[in-house]
């Protein structure tokens, strides 16, 4: 037969493994390089197996409940909630950060940092930023992409002060225009005095805001956050009428002697909550805070924040204070709350206190003011902002009982255009709610 005529050379019908060394097409099952990535592959899963079993369990270092396990009802959602349950729940992960803070810092020079939506946490704890993406229009001013990744979740600044990125980022970030946050707030706001009710906004400050003299030089979102926080105060003030709270803060820390944020930890003091709780009275019942009188109460410690997001544990303290309404009796009621569920107030009316009954949303902000809005409002209940997004209806139906109606939110949360409040979905469900059931 001619050799032209002879089938083309096909595979061997057995597995290349298994030919002759010395064949040409021979190869290993498993070489050396595939060996050790078996067995690497090996260990990683199974060793926090093995540790579950012997009773090893995660623990949440972001002061979060972790992330649970995804249902598979959950559609696409299932698979794209494997990864953070898996980060979540992988044993002695609180090791594993500190391994690569230490190993960072002390082999490299370097701070780490921890890409993600990580958040600080409680004590008490702030709302989670979004994962935000980056609008097409949003560039620096010589042009060129912001990248996700180029900020830090943690700003190192001077004299061993501690900033949280997403001041920044939220700013150079939007997930709204600033248009339509103002827009969907003053909304809320017309909705809600609509129905004869009494609407007040307070916005608590960035520590970035607040306290910029212990900021680096040079950091990530300096220069593309600046513009818009000065548009996002002024336009607040004149076109939302919010209560302002940044000189009243700045005079408390003159009058204290000390920094009313902590150097280590996202939020203010029991001395900012104190300033918020007073300016926030006085907006619904002018005058009503003459009798009131403040001393300093006992002193208070925590785990700061904002170092477990690097891998490193810091202390944060203050003190406590204490508010008699009436100049008399101390009448603050410390109760641990992260207002999941309605944290709910109700006491005796008198002088120095406000008797309308008053529904708040507020964030961690508000954990270090409840205690003195337990002790000014005489029927108030305190509801998480987050809980918009797990049950609106409840919360709306909330505010519609009551007569008072007060948001507290963060600054870089709202300027984000991140928090609820702005979400038109959710500014139509408490209109719709308020319009239903309007004052007499």
């Amino acid at each position: 037969m001619d050799v032209r005529e002879q089938p083309a050379r096909s595979l061997p019908p057995v597995h290349e493994a298994w030919l002759p060394r010395e064949h040409s097409l021979h190869r290993p099952r498993h070489g050396k390089r595939q060996t050790t990535a078996l067995v690497s592959a090996a260990v990683f899963f199974c060793v926090p197996l093995l540790l579950l079993v012997v009773g090893v369990r995660p623990e949440a270092i972001e002061n979060r409940r972790p992330a649970g396990f995804p249902s598979p009802g959950d559609g696409w959602g299932f698979f794209t909630g494997l990864n953070p349950w898996a980060t979540d729940n992988l044993p002695l992960r609180d090791v594993a950060i500190h391994a690569h803070g230490d190993i960072s810092e002390g082999l490299f020079g370097e701070v780490p940092n921890f890409d993600g939506p990580q958040q600080p946490a409680a004590g008490p704890v702030a709302p989670p930023p979004p994962t935000l993406e980056l609008p097409p229009d949003s560039r620096t001013p010589n042009g060129s992409d912001l990248g996700t990744d180029g900020f830090p979740t943690v700003i190192q600044g001077r004299d061993n002060w501690m900033y949280f990125g997403f001041d920044t980022k939220g700013k150079c970030q939007p997930s709204q225009t600033m248009n339509d946050i103002v827009a969907n707030v003053a909304r809320l706001k017309a909705a809600v005095e609509a129905s004869g009710r009494t609407f007040v906004l307070a916005v608590a400050p960035d520590k970035t805001t607040m306290v910029p003299e212990h900021l680096p030089g040079s950091y990530a979102g300096k220069a593309c956050s600046a513009a818009p926080r000065t548009t996002f105060w002024r336009r607040a003030i004149i076109e939302l009428n919010i209560v302002d709270l940044r000189v009243p803060l700045n005079q408390q820390a003159d009058r204290i002697r000390e920094p009313v944020y902590f150097p280590q930890d996202s939020h203010w003091t029991f001395a900012g909550g104190l300033t918020m709780t007073k300016e926030i009275a006085e907006r619904v019942q002018p005058g009503v805070s003459l009798p009131w009188r403040t001393k300093k109460g006992s002193e208070w410690n925590s785990q700061a924040d904002l170092p477990r997001l690097i891998g490193r544990t810091a202390a944060s303290k203050t003190n406590r204070y204490e508010l008699a309404p009436d100049g008399g009796s101390d009448r603050t009621d410390y109760v641990a709350s992260d207002f999941q569920t309605p944290l709910v107030f109700r006491t005796n009316t008198g002088i120095g206190k406000i008797g309308t009954k008053t529904a708040m949303i507020g964030d961690s902000f508000t954990q270090f003011a409840s205690p003195f809005f337990g002790a000014v409002f005489s029927d108030i209940s305190i509801t998480h902002v987050g809980q918009f997004a797990k049950d609106a209806k409840p919360v709306a139906d909330r505010l519609a009982d009551a007569q008072v109606v007060i948001f507290e939110i963060v600054e870089r949360n709202l300027a984000a255009g991140a928090s609820p409040i702005s979400d038109p979905r959710i500014v139509d469900l408490i209109a719709s709610t308020m319009a239903a059931r309007p004052m007499r």
